[in-house]
This record gives structure tokens, C-alpha cells and sequence, in this order.
């Protein structure tokens, strides 16, 4: 007599076979295959679609059925992971991204997710992935304030690459330089770079205008809590900036109540000094 397969079972007290156990690997094996029947089953559906001239509702039926046995099966949004963050609002951000826990993570539209992100004030770049099975993940990188740009009388935090920040809550960017002019964002960086080769006259540094759209006077302070106004030539300005510095270094110009210095006219340093500093020098009896 052939034996039956399955026939030399135990069996419980009733009568019956007692089910075996399913093994623990078995459960992403089976929500992995419905994901699969359902996307073949996608593909039927589009064909048949074309065929019979209902593609949009047919399509919109089959993708949204798929996106619920794909949440079913596992694969839905549990976790938003996010890296790179330090001045975007994460609520803020949380409520551009619009993923609701649960969703079908195959669902998403990366492309629009990244879109919104990228339009935040702070965000520079993003990118977006989906980690599967649950997690959406989004890497930021930021925008270095580079200065507060003076424009119409108001203030506004930029950038390195000219791009306006935020025109709010800017108290605590107080030590950055402030830019003026227009056109003056875009053109900074490389300025503010070069002035960074004299370290001790950089911090002494308040405000940059960009004048005619060709060259910077640059604002310092004084001792005595003013100002002295530097204005760099439209060319060779690296050099008339170090000349500075080491005049500086070796006579201590800008200690004589100095209120302008010209570096315009190439290997020239033309100083003009306050009224009082003036007076002081011409009056009668005085050590010119």
C-alpha cells in the first residue's frame, strides 16, 4: 500500500493534526510576496487598462490598493530620520515633509519631499531616501551666515553665497560684519576672505559698502568707539589691505584719531585725521 504524505502525523486528543509552528523567517518572506503579487498584479491591471481606454481610474484604483497591502505588509513609515539639522525648525520641517505615520513608504514622492525641504530658508541642499522598510530619511545641509546685509535701512542674515536667510530674530548674529549695498551679498565672501589675511585688523572690522559697483571701503573701529573708513582700490585691493596691516604692525596708524584712510592710489596710505586731531596739530606752540 503506497503511504499518504503526511499520514505519520501526530495528533492531538481530538483526532486531528496538530498545525506546526510557522517559522519566524517565514513572516518577511510573506509580506514580501504579497508586495510582489500586488505589483505584478499593478501590471496586469495597467494592460488591461490600455486595452479597454480606462488607464486613470483604473491606475489610481490599482496603485492605491497596492499602497495599502504594501502598509499592510510592513512597509509604512514609522520614523522620520533626520541628519544635518542645527537652525531648521524641526516642526517646521516635519510639517513641509507632510508624512503621516503609516503611510505606504513606497507611496512617497521623493522628489516633491525634497522640492519643499529645499525651499525652507535655512536648507541649502537635501536629500531624500527612503530606508526600508519603515523610515524616511532626510540629510540637510545648511547655510553658513556669512553677514547682515543693510538694505532700506532693515537688516538681513545672507549667506556665503549672497542668499537672504531670515530678516528675523537676528540678535544673535551681532558679531557678523554688515554688508551694504546693493549687489554687495553676491560679492563678500571673496572680500571678507581676503580681509581674514590680517587676523588682528579683521576683528576690528564693522561693515563693508560696496561703492559704484566696483570697490569696498571697509569700516573699522577706533579707540575711542567711532569708526575709520578704509577704502580699497578697485584693483590690487589684497595689497593695499596687507599694506595696512603692516603699517599698522610697525607705526600704529590707526591709533592717531584717523578717520579715513585711503589706499585708492597704489603704494600711497593717505591718512586724514578727526577736526580736533587737526587743530591740535596746527595750533601755535604745539610739536607738529
Amino acid at each position: 500500500m503506497r503511504r499518504m504524505i503526511g499520514s505519520n502525523r501526530k495528533t492531538s486528543s481530538g483526532g486531528r493534526p496538530r498545525r506546526r509552528a510557522r517559522p519566524a523567517w517565514l513572516a518577511p518572506v510573506a509580506r514580501w510576496s504579497a508586495v510582489v503579487v500586488v505589483l505584478t498584479g499593478v501590471g496586469g491591471a495597467v494592460g488591461w487598462a490600455i486595452e479597454t481606454g480606462q488607464v486613470g481610474a483604473i491606475w489610481s484604483t490599482t496603485v492605491d490598493g497596492a499602497n495599502r497591502i504594501a502598509a499592510d505588509a510592513g512597509l509604512a513609515v514609522d520614523d522620520v530620520l533626520v541628519t544635518g539639522r542645527q537652525e531648521t525648525d524641526p516642526l517646521v520641517l516635519l510639517d513641509v515633509v507632510g508624512v503621516e505615520r503609516g503611510t505606504s513608504i513606497l507611496s512617497l514622492d521623493l522628489d516633491a519631499i525634497r522640492e519643499r525641504v529645499n525651499a525652507l530658508p535655512w536648507v541649502k541642499t537635501a536629500r531624500v531616501e527612503r530606508h526600508l522598510p519603515d523610515t524616511l530619511f532626510i540629510a540637510l545641509t545648511e547655510r553658513r551666515p556669512m553677514a547682515l546685509w543693510q538694505r532700506h535701512g532693515k537688516l538681513a542674515l545672507v549667506d556665503e553665497d549672497g542668499v537672504v536667510i531670515s530678516d528675523r530674530k537676528l540678535g544673535r548674529f551681532g558679531a557678523l560684519p554688515i554688508i551694504i549695498g546693493e549687489g554687495a551679498p553676491e560679492r563678500a565672501r571673496d572680500t571678507i576672505a581676503m580681509l581674514a589675511s590680517e587676523p588682528d585688523l579683521l576683528t576690528r572690522v564693522r561693515a563693508l559698502t560696496w561703492i559704484g559697483d566696483r570697490r569696498w571701503t571697509v569700516r573699522l573701529d577706533d579707540l575711542q568707539g567711532g569708526g575709520i573708513d578704509v577704502q580699497l582700490p578697485e584693483n590690487g585691493a589684497a595689497a593695499a589691505w596687507t599694506q595696512l596691516g603692516t603699517m599698522e604692525r610697525d607705526h600704529g596708524v590707526l591709533k592717531r584719531d584717523v578717520m579715513i584712510v585711503d589706499l585708492r592710489i597704489p603704494n600711497q596710505l593717505i591718512v586724514r585725521v578727526t577736526p580736533a586731531a587737526a587743530e591740535r596739530a596746527t595750533a601755535p606752540g604745539k610739536n607738529t
